[in-house]
């Protein structure tokens, strides 16, 4: 399966492995950044040289609020038929993320797809992710609004945190924007306008709007600005 193939509910907080010998081998080389002379930095990461023969990265992909979702490397590895080895970190210190664009057309596996044939600390390195990505967890508000499924026809992919609404306002053309959910009341969202109307509907990018969710008779899901 190809990463773009799957929902952002199959992947959230759910240990992957990307299949990519480039990417994979970029990753290592990422890790000795702290010796590469800045001035000359594309010659000398040019000119590093990777000790493990590695084709895949074990990753945790996690919601950013203004960046979406994202991909922890936890740690690199290579795959051989059903099996794969994972190697140690050589250190803690890079916290190396990917965005999902860059990864969308790579193959992806679940850990439970491939057989790990070393011994390999996976306890550990799920600690390792969980830990290190937990500022991004923080809002409970925020959390639970994700956790709201009933708006997945309408969110953004790539931005879960995103969905799109559409305005209505008489004499006007409807519009559709992208806004950004904040929080879960009991009958409305509250968001933040991302887009800036085309036409006067008395909001402007930024301003906080409530959004009303509405299902039609053949059970099709849409998000509407509540203008009143």
């Amino acid at each position: 399966m190809l990463l773009k193939e799957a929902t952002f509910r199959n992947l959230l907080y759910t240990m992957i492995i990307v299949k990519s010998k480039k990417d994979a081998e970029y990753q290592e080389k990422l890790f000795k950044i702290d010796s590469i002379d800045l001035n000359n930095f594309e010659e000398e990461f040019g000119n590093i040289q990777i000790e493990n023969n590695v084709n895949a990265m074990l990753l945790f992909p996690y919601l950013d609020y203004t960046q979406g979702l994202s991909f922890l490397l936890v740690a690199n590895g290579l795959i051989e038929g059903n099996t794969i080895t994972f190697y140690e970190r050589p250190n803690f210190d890079t916290f190396q993320i990917i965005r999902k664009d860059t990864l969308n057309d790579k193959e992806i596996f679940y850990l439970k797809d491939l057989l790990v044939n070393n011994d390999f600390d996976l306890e550990h390195y799920v600690n390792y992710a969980i830990n290190q990505t937990e500022v991004y967890r923080k809002d409970s508000d925020v959390e639970i609004l994700r956790a709201f499924s009933e708006i997945d026809p309408c969110r953004n992919e790539d931005f879960p945190d995103d969905f799109l609404v559409f305005f209505f306002k008489e004499g006007l053309n409807p519009e559709g924007m992208w806004v950004r959910g904040m929080e879960l009341k009991k009958d409305h969202i509250l968001a933040e306008l991302l887009n800036q109307p085309n036409q006067d509907f008395g909001v402007n990018a930024g301003d906080i709007i409530k959004v009303v969710v509405y299902e039609d008779e053949s059970g099709e899901i849409s998000c509407i600005a509540d203008l009143r």
